[in-house]
């Protein structure tokens, strides 16, 4: 196996498979990525010298394989191109009928022109073949040809795209892809510039050479490709991971007020909590919200300080008291809502203001961290004292 193939195939199968394992549930765009992934690693695959060898001989065709590879290489261009116009929005849920009738045409004159030229053997390469004729030099424009379109196209979308992505993953993605079509564009050039100069018997290098720069080329921007799709996903998945983390933290304060306003606190479905914990944090965050301003009626003014002196009565020895409180006074709410005793005070939100979402999620993390603390417990025992008539039951 050639140093191309050990680059490139494992990362081509690794992208095919684990996309085919999830075709029914994915996406439309990720099923035209997963198709043109799958096109390429064939390709690729039939490229290598031993397997091109054993399938022409099985077909009983010169370098029948070339042509395989070659129409597998069209058609994951094609799937490239339909992948950038979903990811940007210009589908629409439709494939370009343009693009479809390119690859349709460049298929055809691509296979008339294969049966009319000269083919070398399974174990010489078809581009540095040493016979020139118009049918062969058509194919190699062909082919040259679809590929600059679909260059062409990715990147007339990347560039006018590019300028408009918000910075995030998005942008990465896009400019990687610049990056790609232009070294696509150098490996066209560098490829149809040797099939020209063959074709005119102009003296040239060692064709070992022109192979050599020709696979390192085309290495270089398949892997580009591969970061460039591979990049939104990764991006997406640490932010799935993030959030999950973030929401499992808050999750005890969550169950705690649930017990107190099963109205409020709503259990979660199934799949929201098993395959979306975004969405499950932010319910998380709505709900502790709504939940707080139902039991502020239990809270006076007096009720803060009251908080902060039962913790130091109870020996808290926290770094910061404030969450500690916020804790404090939630299960003393809670206990008091349990209890049955009817709300007395109005006008105190239970949780502290926050400017935005993430500043209000780390602090919710902070107070379901204290919420099981043995002085926080404590103080909200002691919290029943004062000011107004004791409650019993608090939880824990």
């Amino acid at each position: 196996m050639r140093p191309y193939e050990m680059a490139v195939l494992p990362l081509l199968w690794s992208l095919s498979l684990y996309h085919l394992g999830r075709w029914r549930t994915a996406p439309r765009r990720n099923r035209v990525l997963t198709a043109g992934w799958t096109c390429l690693a064939l390709g690729a695959t039939l490229g290598t010298p031993a397997v091109r060898r054993v399938v022409d001989a099985l077909i009983g065709v010169n370098s029948g394989t070339a042509l395989l590879v070659h129409l597998l290489g069209l058609t994951g261009t094609a799937a490239l191109v339909e992948f950038v116009r979903e990811m940007t929005g210009r589908a629409r849920g439709r494939l370009s009928r343009r693009n479809l009738a390119a690859l349709a045409a460049g298929a055809i004159v691509l296979t008339t022109a294969f049966a009319l030229m000269p083919r070398p053997h399974g174990d010489i390469d078809l581009l540095t073949y040493s016979r020139s004729s118009w049918a062969g030099y058509t194919y190699w424009a062909v082919l040259s040809g679809y590929t600059a379109y679909g260059l062409l196209t990715i990147a007339r979308i990347c560039w006018i795209d590019g300028r408009h992505a918000s910075p995030g993953p998005a942008r990465t993605s896009l400019r990687l892809m610049r990056i790609a079509t232009l070294l696509g564009a150098a490996y066209l050039l560098h490829r149809f510039g040797y099939v020209t100069a063959r074709f005119a018997q102009w003296p040239l290098p060692d064709a070992r050479l022109i192979t050599g720069a020709t696979q390192v080329l085309l290495a270089i921007i398949v892997l580009l490709f591969a970061l460039a799709v591979i990049w939104p996903a990764h991006a997406e998945h640490r932010q799935k991971r993030a959030a999950a983390r973030q929401a499992d933290r808050i999750a005890p304060l969550w169950r705690l007020l649930q017990t107190a306003t099963p109205g409020v606190v709503l259990p979660l479905p199934a799949d929201v909590r098993r395959t979306n914990p975004r969405l499950r944090l932010y319910r998380y965050v709505i709900e502790i919200r709504d939940s707080a301003l139902a039991l502020e009626t239990h809270l006076g003014p007096g009720h803060p300080p009251a908080a902060e002196a039962a913790l130091r009565t109870a020996g808290f020895a926290g770094p910061g008291p404030a969450p500690a409180v916020e804790a404090v006074l939630l299960r003393y709410a809670v206990s008091a809502r349990l209890s049955g005793r009817e709300g007395a005070y109005g006008g105190r939100s239970v949780v502290t203001e926050t400017p935005d979402l993430e500043s209000e999620i780390s602090w919710f993390e902070e107070v379901a961290a204290a919420l099981e603390l043995p002085a926080v417990v404590a103080a909200a025992e002691l919290l029943h004292t004062v000011p107004g008539a004791p409650v019993n039951g608090a939880p824990g």
